[in-house]
């Protein structure tokens, strides 16, 4: 007797395999919320391929070496070959990961970037334990990290497992920019400051956060704004309202961006200080 096939749209869904889902959201305690795309095992085994190309290379040049030093001392030339060789097995991965934010030559040739579970960059030990149980994870040829892998809806790996840590791929994003409107932002009162002028470097960087404000609560943008602000009142020796610093310092510091930029359009050529470079690249309104 041959069963009826079922019709019933819900029976087909719920029979269809589930989708892997590569997206990776993460939710740091400053409620900010990050979303990366995990990679998967084929992504991660091309750029092992080309890591473990490099460290051929490496081992051979150091062959050549030994080669030659083994007519002087041969016993203690192979012994530094063998010293080498197990420093170059062990040592690689971590230390390109630690010094070089998550990422070694293989994994910045593919695009890809170790990081840990939280969201936050590599440290030192966080590639120490992942790359610990590498010798684990290769033998034989990368099997139970591949199983591990695939047990695992984020792609760990046993070594990431360690670690606390997944690997990602990287993606250059361009952050959306607003016009800052200068006209509309008043200027400190000369009488209210008497320090020194901020640097060209630090209106830079007022002028990048003011034209990306818009991406952050303004809550978090003061938040953000404020340990400048009030290095800034510090340094300018302000002497207005307090509350402007403490309670607005997204306001203080484009009032202070307008103020240098304007004194500097309204000084004569031979008297602009080094600042004269920056030029508002937009402006933000605030409440």
């Amino acid at each position: 007797m041959i069963a009826p096939v079922s019709t019933n749209p819900l029976t087909i869904a719920s029979a269809a395999p589930p989708i892997v889902d590569l997206g990776l959201r993460i939710e740091t305690p400053e409620n900010v919320v990050l979303t990366y795309t995990l990679a998967g095992p084929t992504l991660r085994a091309g750029a092992y391929l080309i890591d473990f190309a490099l460290q051929m290379v490496l081992l051979t040049l150091a062959a050549g070496l030994v080669f030659c030093a083994a007519f002087v001392a041969p016993n203690i030339a192979f012994g530094l070959l063998l010293v080498f060789w197990f420093a170059l097995s062990w040592w690689y991965f971590t230390l390109f990961e630690a010094l070089w934010n998550g990422r070694t030559p293989g994994k910045w040739a593919v695009g890809l970037r170790v990081i840990q579970d939280k969201g936050y960059p590599v440290t030192f030990w966080a590639a120490v334990g992942r790359n610990f149980l590498r010798a684990f994870d290769s033998w034989p040829f990368y099997a139970p990290a591949f199983v591990s892998m695939l047990l695992n809806r984020r792609f760990k790996r046993l070594g990431d497992l360690l670690g606390r840590t997944v690997v990602v791929c990287e993606r250059n994003v361009v952050l959306p920019r607003e016009p800052v409107i200068v006209e509309r932002i008043d200027p400190l009162p000369r009488d209210e400051i008497s320090g020194r002028p901020p640097e060209a470097r630090t209106l830079s960087l007022i002028d990048q956060f003011l034209g990306r404000r818009h991406l952050v609560s303004i809550p978090r943008g003061h938040d953000i704004a404020r340990p400048l602000a009030l290095a800034l009142a510090k340094q300018l020796r302000y002497s207005g309202e307090p509350s402007l610093v403490e309670d607005y310092p997204m306001a203080f510091l484009a009032r202070v961006y307008v103020t240098y930029l304007r004194r500097d359009e309204e000084e004569p050529e031979t008297t602009r200080w080094a600042g004269n470079a920056i030029r508002p690249a937009a402006v933000v309104t605030f409440p």
